[in-house]
This record gives structure tokens, C-alpha cells and sequence, in this order.
């Protein structure tokens, strides 16, 4: 049993304090997750207290010894796509804003330290305006890939779809990036 296990488990049985660990393990990510599906701050802090909320409820039927990530992304997803909908706020791209995500850092992992600001700056909105020409379902695979930095067996779970049709939609989606961005490299 690892320490996660040992933590879910008191969690289920209503340890606040174990929850607490939890929380305190998954909510950078989860909230990155959320930031890059609806783009807007507050709305992402809303949809990440939900999820976390739901997850609570939802502990004493999860399966011990599963990946608790996987699990939990499946209930932010789902949640997220309940309040976008309900605010019909799903996925608008022209809503992005700089300050709260790092597109290059998506794609490429970090940016360069010799890029000076202005050019990271520029970077990004170039970055933003090539995520925004992708399809709701490639955007979905980029940000659970890059975003919430899951496996695609991890986002094969999340999104209910079989690994093959994850890689596939994220190849297509990386190929079309490339596309868009231009075959210099960048």
C-alpha cells in the first residue's frame, strides 16, 4: 500500500486531514487542467472546488490501488464540461489570456532563459492563435497531455475514449501545430 493508497483510503472514511494531503498533492495540476479547458481564472478555481468537492463525495467508491490522478482528472473533465455548459463559456479560445497560461510551455516543456520577455511574449500569443485552430477534441488531448501532464492511458481514462483514438488525436493535433507554427523548428 503507498502512501497515496493510505491517504485515500482515511480520506473515504471522513479523515479531513488526509483529504487535505490529497488536495494539497493534486490542486496545481488540477487547476492548470481546468485554467486551459475554460481560460478564464476565476471560472478555473470554481470548476477545480467542484471537482474537489465531488471527489470527496465520490472517495469510498473508489477502487483501492487504482492511480488516484487518472480517477480525479475524469471527475474535474466532467465537471468542467457541466459549468462551461452551464455558462456556455466550452472552450472559446479568443478568451485566452497570457497572464494565465503558458502556451509554449504546452508544446515545448519550458521556455528558452536566452528568449527576452518580448519575445516570449510574442511567442505566446503565437502559440494561443495555433491552439485556437485545433478542433475541441485535440485541444482536449493537448491540454490533459501538456496541461494536466497525463499519460495517454491516463487521458484514455478521463475522456472515456480508447487509448488508439487519445494517440491518434494527439499526433493529428501535434502534426497540426507543426503545421500552423511552420516546419522552422519553432
Amino acid at each position: 500500500m503507498t502512501i497515496e493508497d493510505d491517504l485515500i483510503s482515511k480520506a473515504a472514511q471522513g479523515d479531513q486531514d488526509a483529504f487535505q494531503r490529497l488536495w494539497e498533492q493534486h490542486h496545481a495540476v488540477a487547476m492548470a487542467a481546468a485554467l486551459r479547458l475554460c481560460h478564464q481564472r476565476v471560472l478555473a478555481e470554481e470548476i477545480t472546488q467542484g471537482a474537489f468537492l465531488l471527489a470527496w463525495r465520490g472517495l469510498p467508491r473508489f477502487k483501492c490501488g487504482s492511480p488516484f490522478r487518472p480517477w480525479f482528472m475524469r471527475i474535474l473533465y466532467r465537471h468542467a464540461l457541466d459549468v462551461m455548459e452551464q455558462q456556455q463559456t466550452y472552450l472559446r479560445p479568443s478568451s485566452l489570456s497570457l497572464d494565465d497560461v503558458s502556451e509554449h510551455e504546452i508544446l515545448s516543456g519550458s521556455e528558452s532563459p536566452s528568449e527576452d520577455m518580448q519575445e516570449q511574449v510574442a511567442r505566446r500569443e503565437e502559440v494561443r492563435q495555433a491552439l485556437a485552430h485545433l478542433n475541441a477534441d485535440q485541444r482536449r488531448v493537448i491540454t490533459l497531455r501538456y496541461g494536466a501532464d497525463l499519460t495517454e492511458g491516463d487521458i484514455a481514462v478521463v475522456l472515456g475514449w480508447p487509448v488508439g483514438t487519445v494517440k491518434s488525436r494527439l499526433n493529428r493535433a501535434r502534426e497540426r501545430l507543426r503545421v500552423i507554427l511552420g516546419n522552422d523548428g519553432r
